[in-house]
């Protein structure tokens, strides 16, 4: 990085204007970013930056591509080609990995119009030997190679910017057991949520429950339903249908709530009774030490027995709102803390409610299992593994 431009929120701009004037006898240079000015009726006058983009974009997604052993030796891939040439393209779809066992994917690839979409899918194998391996995406036409997507990042108070992205995936590779027969899952799907696309990954397709299932729908055939990340915020038919969930516990079913705000809390959803201090605790070290207060609980142990090795390579934070006070009916499984802090004790909470389960935790596994981190993953399963009658131990 040029030293010119070091700790600047963006780069230069692609191209400007430099102006040499003559003020007063004194000679002034001005420079002056190139941009494209068009009217609107209902905003005014609008500027857009220049942009330089490449013939090709490459997109890929997944980037975090999970691998579970022994279940899943590659994954699937889809990669997304834009075209900005004025013409056909046509050329050769890369993939390159970091592993010298491994040998590089390609395929052909061929956009019949200017400025046109293709889409593909490719086959990615795991690193023998290797826990994780990483990927390089390009496409190659007509002697060069192209691996990035610049998406535009555009809000009316700010100025539109491209923001490049690397045609990346991450594959970690890791040992994950499944539990035998888990039956249905059922998931309200909370803010920016991910959870249930990384649990089909790896072999746990869920179902979406929307307001109509969640206020009339037959709750009883599912082994879990799990209620994702601030869901009592952005669904409020989840609201609505609390007490059914409640039955649906009682009954024996397993409801896993991730970590919510205050209104779950103001509205005494749960079934005994849990406060938020204010400022709400949180645990913002995601290396902070993990001190298991039932080392034994099947939540550590089946089908998955985890290890230090799972706490290891969480990002961005342990765990965000976690109650303050709970009823004695939970069970705290985790003492979390901070360096220098008290330790936390509400980070995963499990409670028999009739004869089912009711699992609230703070921990922030809504970005854990996006990032492909391993133990999250594992942790996830053996929470889903809790349904039916609680474990007396």
């Amino acid at each position: 990085m040029p030293e010119a431009i070091r700790g600047e929120a963006f780069g230069p701009p692609p191209l400007t204007v430099r102006l040499d004037l003559q003020l007063a006898g004194r000679p002034v240079t001005l420079t002056r970013e190139v941009v494209h000015r068009e009217r609107d009726q209902a905003l005014g006058e609008i500027r857009r930056p220049l942009r330089v983009v490449p013939p090709v974009e490459v997109a890929v997604a997944p980037a975090v591509l999970l691998l579970p052993r022994p279940a899943q030796a590659a994954g699937r891939v889809r990669v997304r080609l834009r075209s900005h040439a004025p013409g056909p393209v046509a050329g050769t779809l890369r993939a390159e990995p970091d592993c010298p066992g491994v040998a590089t994917v390609t395929q052909p690839f061929a956009i019949g119009e200017a400025r046109g979409e293709s889409v593909s899918e490719l086959l990615l194998p795991a690193c023998p030997g290797r826990e994780r391996i990483g990927w390089r995406l390009s496409a190659e036409s007509e002697g060069r190679r192209y691996g990035e997507a610049l998406p535009l990042i555009e809000h009316p108070h700010v100025r539109p910017r491209s923001w490049p992205q690397p045609a990346a995936v991450t594959a970690p590779a890791f040992p994950l057991a499944l539990p035998d027969g888990l039956g249905r899952i059922g998931y309200v799907v909370g803010a920016l949520d991910q959870v249930p696309e990384v649990l089909a990954a790896v072999g746990i397709p869920v179902e979406r429950l929307g307001p109509a299932a969640l206020e009339t729908g037959d709750l009883g055939g599912y082994a879990a339903i799990v209620i994702g990340p601030r869901a009592y915020e952005t669904e409020p038919a989840l609201a609505r249908a609390n007490p059914r969930l409640l039955d649906y516990a009682r009954a024996g079913g397993l409801l896993l709530v991730q970590y919510q705000q205050y209104p779950y809390f103001n509205g005494d959803f749960a079934p005994f009774p849990l406060t938020l201090a204010r400022p709400h605790d949180r645990v913002t070290d995601e290396s902070s030490p993990v001190r298991l207060l039932a080392p034994e609980h099947p939540v550590f142990t089946r089908p998955n027995r985890l290890g230090e090795a799972d706490w290891e390579g969480w990002v961005q934070e342990r765990a965000l709102y976690l109650p303050h006070t709970f009823d004695p009916a939970y069970r705290p499984l985790l003492a979390l803390r901070d360096p220098g802090e008290p330790e936390q004790l509400g980070g995963l909470l499990v409670a028999p409610v009739g004869a089912g389960t009711y699992v609230y935790t703070g921990l922030a596994l809504f970005r854990q299992l996006p990032a492909g981190v391993p133990g999250a993953v594992r942790l996830f399963v053996n929470l889903l593994a809790l349904g039916g009658p609680p474990d007396p131990s």
